[in-house]
């Protein structure tokens, strides 16, 4: 779809314009972007058959835009708090752990990523959410653990989240909403959904966002046991 397309294009500008303004966040944003460049296959097969289906038989085939898209979301959400708030990573002071291991430390963010696809499965075929449902209440759940565990990460998180959600609507109403409303119905299902509208984008898509940015937006510092100042 072109609108889709030349959102994950603005998507990836927003990615490239952050990476090149703060060189402290570049490899927490490269690191995250990978993950969620190789999780986009996984999420799409969980979102296929009911968010995208009434596009064209071939909606579900990954495509550039879907690589874009994950790649540049997952980067912006793990770094846009440091970046638009000023704050500076460093090691917990004296007394907390701290993972040195390289090895370790993605071990628990592969295993992390992967809780986060089976919780999403198994509200889908448990409780019959919606796969965009299923995702936001899992990505939620490990957000939350995230900010139990570690009290000081919280306002990384909620700021995360209010500012990928308003990136993503922003986006989306530019390129869905007034420019291609077509390709934004079919993509929506907004007549299947009956979803509730916030200018023109249906709440789930901001939730989403937004869970997305609560999750994602902590996870280097939780799983580095790095804090921000």
């Amino acid at each position: 779809m072109t609108a889709f397309l030349l959102a994950s294009i603005i998507f990836f500008i927003v990615w490239l314009a952050m990476f090149l303004f703060s060189n402290e966040t570049r490899r927490e944003q490269i690191i995250m972007s990978v993950v969620g460049l190789v999780l986009a296959p996984g999420v799409l097969i969980i979102v296929a058959e009911d968010y995208r289906q009434l596009v064209s038989t071939t909606a579900t085939a990954i495509g550039i835009e879907d690589l874009i898209f994950a790649f540049s979301i997952f980067g912006i959400a793990a770094v846009i708090y440091q970046v638009l708030i000023g704050k500076h990573a460093h090691k917990l002071r004296k007394g907390h752990y701290h993972v040195e291991h390289a090895g370790h430390w993605m071990a628990h963010l592969t295993l992390v990523m992967g809780l986060w696809a089976f919780s999403s499965l198994l509200l889908i075929h448990v409780f019959d959410l919606s796969s965009i449902q299923s995702l936001i209440a899992g990505g939620l759940l490990i957000g939350m653990y995230v900010i139990a565990d570690r009290h000081d990460l919280l306002m990384n998180a909620l700021l995360s989240g209010l500012f990928l959600a308003g990136l993503v609507f922003i986006v989306e109403q530019i390129f869905f909403v007034r420019l291609f409303p077509v390709d934004a119905a079919g993509f929506w299902q907004l007549d299947a959904a009956a979803t509730f509208l916030i200018g023109g984008v249906p709440l789930q898509e901001l939730m989403w966002a937004a869970v997305v940015g609560f999750t994602i937006g902590p996870l280097y510092e939780w799983l580095r046991q790095y804090e921000l100042k």
